[in-house]
């Protein structure tokens, strides 16, 4: 028959196995220490029980779990500090007289709970009835206990971790799901509206945020509400403005910010999230309380910047394909004028018996200020050019008025000074104050190889004499069309031409075009390059000058660059 001391071991040995299985199967910490206390609380028959886990701060310890313990109430924090030695081994607070905080409430023996590396906590256990100490037997028991304990309190714990690491990722899986579902929506429409309604039902129905606006900074510096929702007390300009100034970082609403700007504590404003495309700042979203007064996390703020971003990204694409759209329209609008523009220019040159004329515009835009004309009037032939101040629409429109006004006063027949006169006074009388034309025109007579001529401040046309290697300027004439009253009336300048003679009349623009080392190709690079060829025909001299000028400056001309070519042929 078995003595009762080897039934009591194969007792022990037995809720020793039990408490293991127990212990590995279970991941609930409440669960695992109630279960801890109340073996040990059966074992040794004492009223008292506690467990006591180690915390972050210094010797500091909570309490988790208590039975029968006045004073140590779940959740409260005890401090007290055990040397080294006494931390790996039981120990008999009421021998050793240490601990006071816990001797006060009774317990008397501390047993370490620790897996082979960390300290986790202690076993604190209370008198028992008649005040008995621990035999060697019941220590085994409760150190086996412990250890299993710290076994299943490091299962338990990693667990719980598991847990909320699984957690936090379904909630980061179900913001991406949400992210992707609204980045569908945003790309299926191009109604700025319509994407502020979606950001709008976003924050409501993933948030409960009942009360919250957007502020847009626009690109000339303005600023723009154009998402807002239960605000009671609206927001001044200068307000938005402050708000973007202060706002570039994820701010918390202040006292300070509320103190002054009264509308945030008015409306209830929590935080303020800055907004940002192709990393610059462009917006901020101000967000109040959740229903149910539940407080934003970290994660929360990460999620509402990461929609309204998305929101911003949509509202500057639409932005965008408005200017696309109004540069679209624009372009057409300028190709439509550019063709109109061409109409106005002579499409060939009048055939004339003894002469050759080649005239061409090359726009540095689609359209320009330049002009030239070339056209038979009773046997005489009318020659002209000219360069508008400015680019694009306003040199053209004004480009455009001197055509017809020459259309017009030439078939009347007045003197070549009056026609000048007249166009000059029209012109300033009609035009600002900034807006003036260059402008040179001669009147070749074929019979007699007679040209007269009246040059208003244009680029002195050149007169290549055949067989001579001197060239002379047409520089006869007056004042700028436009600039001023005319003052005293417009010089006439003549002169004969006879076979090979040829007259270069251009624009600044090829004289003034610039290579990279910004260097102009001048009027000495015009007069060589014209040496050259002045024995071909004028349209092959005017393509010769054109692509001298184009490699010059590969391309890029500064200006309109427009030629006229006169060559006498017999």
């Amino acid at each position: 028959m078995s003595t009762l001391s080897e039934r009591q071991s194969r007792f022990e040995l037995k809720t020793i196995m039990d408490t293991s299985r127990l212990l590995v199967e279970s991941h609930d910490l409440h669960f695992i220490l109630n279960n801890l206390l109340l073996i040990c609380m059966g074992k040794l028959l004492t009223p008292r029980a506690v467990v006591l886990i180690k915390t972050d701060g210094d010797q500091a310890y909570e309490v988790v779990k208590s039975k029968g313990m006045t004073g140590l109430q779940s959740g409260s924090i005890l401090k007290f500090d055990l040397p080294q030695s006494q931390q790996e081994q039981h120990v008999d607070l009421y021998d050793q007289q240490m601990a006071p905080e816990l001797t006060e409430r009774e317990v008397r023996w501390l047993f370490p709970i620790s897996t082979s590396s960390q300290l986790l906590g202690f076993l604190g256990l209370g008198n028992r009835p008649g005040k008995s100490d621990l035999s060697p037997h019941e220590r085994e028991f409760l150190e086996s206990l412990t250890i299993l304990s710290a076994v299943g309190i490091s299962n338990s714990r990693l667990f719980n971790e598991l847990k909320e690491t699984n957690r936090r990722m379904d909630i980061k899986v179900q913001e991406l799901n949400t992210l992707f579902e609204l980045s569908k929506e945003f790309n299926a429409t191009v109604d700025r509206e319509q994407i502020l309604r979606i950001f709008k039902f976003a924050l409501m129905g993933q948030f409960f945020i009942r009360t919250f606006f957007m502020v847009l900074k626009k690109s000339d510096g303005s600023v723009d509400l154009p998402a807002s929702s239960g605000l009671h007390k609206d927001f001044t300009e200068e307000d938005l403005r402050e708000i973007c100034r202060r706002c570039e970082q994820m701010t918390p609403v202040t006292e300070e910010l509320r103190d002054q700007i009264p509308a945030l504590n008015e409306n209830g404003i929590e935080a303020l999230i800055p907004l940002k495309y192709e990393e610059e700042f462009h917006a901020v979203v101000g967000i109040g309380k959740r229903s149910g007064n539940n407080s934003y996390s970290e994660t929360d703020y990460e999620f509402i910047q990461s929609v309204g971003n998305l929101t911003l990204l949509s509202i500057q694409k639409t932005y965008l394909l408005e200017e696309q759209v109004e540069k679209r329209r624009i372009e057409e609008d300028l190709k439509l004028a550019r063709t109109i523009q061409l109409k106005l220019l002579p499409d060939k040159p009048p055939s004339v018996v003894g002469l050759e004329l080649y005239g061409h515009n090359l726009s540095s835009r689609q359209i320009g200020g330049d002009y030239y004309e070339m056209m038979e009037d009773e046997g005489k032939i009318h020659c002209a050019i000219a360069d508008v101040t400015g680019k694009g629409v306003p040199a053209s429109l004004l480009m455009a008025n001197l055509q017809s006004m020459f259309h017009v006063l030439v078939p009347l027949h007045l003197d070549m000074s009056q026609t000048m006169d007249r166009l000059n006074e029209i012109l300033y009388k009609n035009t600002t104050s900034d807006k003036f034309i260059t402008f040179f025109w001669c009147t070749i007579d074929p019979s007699n190889h007679k040209i007269n001529y009246s040059n208003a401040g244009h680029n002195p046309p050149l007169h290549f004499r055949a067989d001579e290697d001197t060239v002379d300027e047409l520089r006869e004439g007056g004042l700028l069309l436009g600039a001023m009253p005319t003052i005293k009336p417009y010089a006439i300048g003549s002169l004969s031409y006879r076979k090979g003679d040829v007259i270069v009349m251009y624009t600044d623009g090829v004289t003034e075009a610039m290579n990279h080392q910004q260097e102009m190709y001048g009027e000495q690079r015009l007069i060589e390059c014209i040496k050259k060829v002045r024995d071909q025909p004028a349209e092959k001299i005017w393509e010769a000058v054109t692509r001298d000028v184009t490699d010059f400056c590969n391309g890029d001309y500064g200006d309109d660059v427009t030629m006229l070519i006169i060559k006498a042929t017999d």
